[in-house]
């Protein structure tokens, strides 16, 4: 991958990656793919950077910014809604032309002037999974309370799992840590590990198959890893991000974002010249975020019939979710 010179005139990108996050063979490696693209076919050299603590994060943002002060076409992206608390707090005063920083999976409530955001809106591919899962006991197993995209998606699940269940279970909800905003929730492995094997082996009946629905980023790996580890449980994940069809068997579904899409267009908009909006949200009723099956689950004929069936459905609860 090209470095960039951020001398001025000289186009170049710099990516702050999640913590721990590349290589999850999920999201984040799709926004790598979708920055690979673009250097295909723009040429515009890119840096990577995967920080080690939200300290280094911090560190690396603000060498950034003074290095790119006074030059021109230079973009910053902050590939991650842990970054929210860090973007906050920039002091941005750019004297070149072109210069971007975006940061990803955030609203701009409370940012300063020259970061723009966007948010992939999760509610309508929540509330139908909720829908399509309303034959199972489920449970949510989230990173940290506080997040507003945790939040939506919670909220969006429950309303699409009671409206629609045929079991008179009650929906439960876990988080990583009680601590609100705890970014580094989101980079922590072993508790979703553990969390995972409590809820698996001490909360769930296993005589029921049950679903656990992870909202966790980078943590997600320990889910994974719990249930290779105990592969006689009969309760099964929903994928999240990217479809996870070839990485785990218990995975009748993934809720898959298109990540790589939306960063070529914001590059290739970037490229072009053209102005972003301070704001966008992206969810499943323009496919940004859409349901995909595993076929090497077993029979998901059930689900997909109530995919169909509730669809429509999801779209509406997303577009009025958004007016509010």
């Amino acid at each position: 991958m090209g470095a960039s010179e951020n001398n001025s005139g000289i186009a170049n990108i710099t990516l702050i990656a999640s913590i721990n996050g590349i290589g999850d063979n999920s999201y984040n490696d799709q926004i790598l793919a979708g920055l690979f693209r673009f250097n295909e076919d723009s040429e515009v050299p890119f840096r990577l950077v995967q920080p080690e603590s939200m300290d280094e994060a911090d560190s690396l943002v603000q060498a950034w910014l003074k290095e790119n002060v006074d030059t021109d076409s230079s973009m910053l992206i902050l590939a991650s809604s842990e970054y929210v608390g860090l973007a906050r707090k920039l002091d941005i005063r750019f004297t070149g032309i072109g210069n971007k920083v975006l940061l990803f999976e955030a609203d701009t409530a409370g940012l300063p002037q020259g970061v723009n955001a966007f948010s992939i809106e999760r509610y309508g591919a929540s509330y139908l999974s909720g829908a399509i899962l309303g034959i199972n006991p489920c449970m949510i197993l989230a990173a940290a309370p506080g997040f507003a995209s945790l939040e939506t998606s919670i909220d969006g699940f429950r309303k699409g799992y009671d409206a629609h269940k045929t079991i008179a279970d009650t929906l439960g909800v876990d988080y990583l840590t009680y601590n609100e905003n705890d970014e580094t929730a989101f980079n922590n492995i072993e508790f979703a590990y553990v969390a995972t094997f409590s809820i698996t082996n001490y909360i769930l009946d296993a005589d029921r198959p049950s679903a656990i629905f992870p909202l966790l980023g980078g943590a997600i790996k320990g889910v994974r890893r719990a249930l290779i580890d105990y592969p006689n449980t009969g309760h099964f994940m929903i994928g999240m991000d990217v479809d996870q069809s070839g990485v785990l068997p218990k995975v009748p579904f993934t809720l898959v974002i298109d990540i790589k899409g939306i960063v070529v267009r914001y590059l290739e908009e970037w490229a072009l010249g053209k102005d972003w909006p301070r704001f966008r949200s992206l969810g499943l009723g323009d496919a940004a975020a859409s349901i995909v099956f595993n076929k090497n689950f077993g029979d998901t004929k059930e689900f997909e019939d109530r995919y169909e069936k509730y669809y429509d459905e999801a779209v509406r609860e997303e577009a009025r979710h958004a007016k509010k």
